[in-house]
């Protein structure tokens, strides 16, 4: 794993970061370096959303008709599955 050493961080950034790591009992660098999974995790997922849309610029569109057929099966099976969760709480 890499080091990294953050120089000259202002007190009035670093305290409540450090108040926030006491509070979750944890140690500053954990905190940090949770922190800094957090936000590479999401630069990767807005990445890998840029390349879907993407290729989905390069697709034909979808007829409205298909689109609206897609959603409606979405709902029923959503409907379908409530419903059966209900009955299996009944029981």
């Amino acid at each position: 794993m890499s080091n990294v050493l953050i120089r000259d961080v202002p007190p009035d950034d670093l305290e409540p970061i450090r108040a926030a790591a006491a509070a979750q009992g944890t140690s500053l660098q954990s905190y940090l370096k949770a922190a800094l999974h957090a936000q590479a995790s999401y630069l990767r997922r807005q990445q890998a959303l840029l390349r879907v849309a993407e290729r989905l610029c390069a697709q034909p569109e979808v007829p409205e008709a298909e689109r609206l057929a897609v959603l409606d099966a979405i709902d029923a099976a959503h409907t379908e599955w409530a419903e059966d969760l209900a009955e299996r709480s009944t029981r």
